[in-house]
């Protein structure tokens, strides 16, 4: 096992479950037992091979081989920091290109930066959308991936809030505390590093990326596709170990954007009316949200009938498929099903004719439409003004309205405590050699969320 400061991560990293793994660790530890070797002078006299395995495990041999792997894997750990750390990651080097999983250098993190050993990554539609060239911000060649969890390798020179061995979600979303947006206490946008990161750059202006010789741009200040990542401290956040980290990546995107646009940005009332639109993800995890704030009626709107049975899994009430509606629009079948329109309506598509419909689906007066989807470059929205006159209200959300670091840690005590669903949500799993399939997957209708493991 090559051990200098240049090895690569698949060789330092043995895989396993994060959720076993100790916090004061890189990964979880398991004994290479199959492959232990004992010469003869060591070799314990066995009677059978059950009493064999029995007493090896008693042994003082055995536990003085834990402490040493242990012991050893702490070493590997602390080599690594301030160095350049090798690994695998998947990167996008063209638009409509499929991902290309490769050797990635990914250097140490500067002052208030962080680096992280990624365990497990979501793929979701956003990845997607910046993959086909849509995106206006999209540059290439850059690393994806915005949904993922894992364990703090080393951090730079002022950071605080976390430390080697915390297990942490990496957050789009950044929150400083110190911006007008943060002070406002009007929203979960934050301003400090907003230009940088969206020129897929680190704040100071540089990539921590290379590969074959060229600078790698990052990705929503994330970059979760690359086994090891470098983020801003303010764009992570430190969460229990009790949460596996194949569980606590998907509350780096799709459920907290879902859930939190129900119970955070719209507040839905107990009893009112809502409408979902799209019954992804996102959309199921509205409806999750929904169910917390005890709404009335819950329909799920979606033209793939097969969303019906998943729809109603998380707490729809009616299922519509607009494509078979006889003469009448879907607004116009919303406002009949509900007397008179719905209280809320989440768009959770990203088309602009979608979003026209949930919002004059809306009950006159004090209905309110809630933007959750993203368009595609140059798409526009449009209505008749009355119907913004006559009271309905239009709004968006990114990441749900929720503070990543002050308030993503609560989703994950209610997770823990049975009162908010994650793993309903993991369909497929994929490994990072097969995150081409993850992608393919995602425009099936029976995928929910693929889970990768970068381990």
């Amino acid at each position: 096992m090559e051990v200098g400061p240049e090895s690569r991560c698949q060789s330092k990293h043995p895989s396993s479950s994060s959720s076993s793994s100790s916090p004061l660790l890189l990964f979880s530890f398991s004994p290479p037992l199959p492959s232990l070797r004992l010469s003869a002078p060591l070799a314990v006299p066995f009677k059978s091979p059950p009493t064999a395995v029995f007493l090896f495990f008693l042994s003082p041999l055995y536990q003085l081989l834990c402490g040493i792997i242990i012991h050893f894997t702490l070493y590997i750990m602390a080599s690594t920091v301030g160095k350049t750390i090798t690994c695998k990651a998947a990167i996008a080097w063209a638009a409509g290109e499929p991902l290309s999983v490769e050797d990635v250098e990914v250097a140490p993190p500067k002052a208030h930066e962080v680096r992280i050993q990624v365990h497990h990554t979501g793929v979701c539609h956003t990845d997607a959308y910046t993959l086909s060239g849509k995106d206006p911000e999209g540059a290439f060649p850059i690393v994806l991936g915005h949904e993922g969890a894992g364990i703090v390798e080393s951090v730079g020179e002022g950071v605080t809030s976390v430390k080697p061995g915390d297990y942490v979600i990496a957050l789009y979303t950044p929150e400083c505390g110190e911006c007008k947006f943060c002070k406002s206490g009007k929203t979960n946008l934050c301003g400090k590093i907003r230009a940088t990161q969206g020129k897929g750059v680190m704040p100071d202006g540089t990539s921590r990326f290379k590969a074959r010789g060229k600078d790698i741009l990052h990705f929503m200040g994330t970059s979760t596709f690359s086994q090891y990542t470098v983020v801003a401290d303010i764009s992570v956040v430190a969460v229990t170990p009790k949460i596996p980290t194949d569980r606590s990546c998907l509350l780096g995107c799709g459920i907290t954007t879902g859930y939190g646009a129900a119970v955070v940005t719209a507040k839905v009332e107990q009893g009112s009316n809502v409408a979902v639109f799209g019954a992804g993800c996102v959309g199921l995890s509205v409806m999750q949200g929904a169910v917390k704030n005890k709404a009335g009626m819950i329909i799920a709107v979606d033209v793939n009938d097969d969303k019906e049975g998943w729809a109603r899994k998380f707490g729809a009430t009616h299922f519509v498929n607009p494509t078979k509606l006889s003469g009448k629009t879907i607004q116009e079948h919303l406002i009949e099903m509900t007397d008179g329109g719905c209280d809320y309506t989440f768009d959770c598509t990203g088309n602009v004719g979608v979003m026209r419909a949930a919002l004059e689906a809306c009950h006159k007066g004090w209905g309110e439409s809630i933007v959750i989807g993203v368009a595609a470059a140059g798409q526009e929205i449009s209505t008749r003004p009355f119907q913004l006159v006559t009271g309905r209200v239009w709004k968006g959300c990114a990441f749900g309205g929720i503070k990543g670091r002050t308030q993503l840690p609560g989703l994950v005590d209610d997770y823990l405590n049975g009162q908010l669903k994650v793993d309903e949500f993991i369909t497929h799993r994929e490994p990072l050699s097969a995150i081409n399939t993850a992608f393919d997957q995602m425009k099936q209708g029976d995928c929910v969320r693929c889970v990768v493991d970068m381990k």
